[in-house]
């Protein structure tokens, strides 16, 4: 039996809220942490299965008002509902192909600090590239099926640690043409199966952990709670045209990766 101390677990709560939405990449603060705290992988994914259950709460919590949409679709015949849940369909569809692909060479990529820099070291390419093209831009355009299509292409792409999930996603949206507050709230939107689905393929890695319940309980309620903060947070620096900020800390986070593994 593992055991994963109080104090590790809050912060790995906190970390995981945080990382989980702001565009850094939790998989591979995570892989780092483990690394650099000497947890083990089969810990950690135990501990972040209970985690993610907080995070997707808060994800869900956030955009209440985009699922009431797609509930109208189903169930009342809504045009903007069922529009959305199609693009939501496309793009899990691809998102769900190539992350099945990749899952080999995910696994492989966790164990290596220099793996998580360079990934970290594209995010903050990405993130830079995008925030130049989008000021540059006059007229954003509406959500389409390509554009969704390549959003979950890009969000499967970030199954690599390093490789921010909202950060990739929000930065495809912008480069093609979506307006700012539009790629923000369509990358945590279409991020949502995802989740539910990598949590459900991860519980059943689930080890067994000498951690209380309450504890576990706590924790949850802590990445909630942080990463509701963060979705906020992350979608006002996307409409404040400020993310060149998050990459210049994921170029800092890859060095310090690079140079301490």
């Amino acid at each position: 039996m593992e055991t994963v101390t109080f104090l590790q677990l809050v912060l790995l709560a906190i970390l995981q809220g945080l990382t989980e939405f702001l565009p850094v990449s939790s998989s591979g603060h995570l892989a780092l942490v483990e690394h650099w705290l000497g947890i083990s992988e089969s810990a950690r994914l135990s501990v972040t299965v209970f985690l993610h259950f907080g995070t997707l709460i808060a994800l869900l919590s956030y955009f209440r008002n985009e699922l009431w949409l797609i509930f109208r679709g189903i169930f009342k015949g809504d045009y903007e509902g069922r529009k959305l849940l199609f693009f939501i369909i496309i793009a899990n569809f691809a998102t769900a192909i190539i992350a099945i692909a990749l899952e080999r060479k995910v696994e492989q990529a966790f164990g290596s600090p220099k793996f998580v820099a360079i990934f970290l070291l594209l995010t903050a390419f990405l993130l830079f590239v995008s925030e130049q093209i989008s000021a540059n831009q006059k007229n954003s355009k509406p959500l389409d099926w390509w554009t969704a299509l390549l959003v979950g292409i890009a969000q499967g792409l970030a199954v690599f640690p390093g490789l921010s999930r909202s950060g990739t996603t929000i930065a495809t949206g912008l480069i093609f043409g979506l307006g700012r507050e539009q790629a923000g709230r369509f990358a945590f939107v279409v991020g949502i199966p995802a989740m539910l689905g990598a949590n459900l393929l991860e519980a059943k890695e689930v080890a067994s952990l000498n951690v209380s319940a309450g504890s576990l309980f706590i924790a949850s309620l802590v990445a909630l709670g942080v990463g509701w903060l963060a979705i906020h947070w992350t979608l006002k620096f996307v409409q404040m045209a400020k993310l060149r900020w998050f990459s210049l800390y994921c170029l800092i986070i890859a060095t310090i990766a690079w140079f301490t593994d």
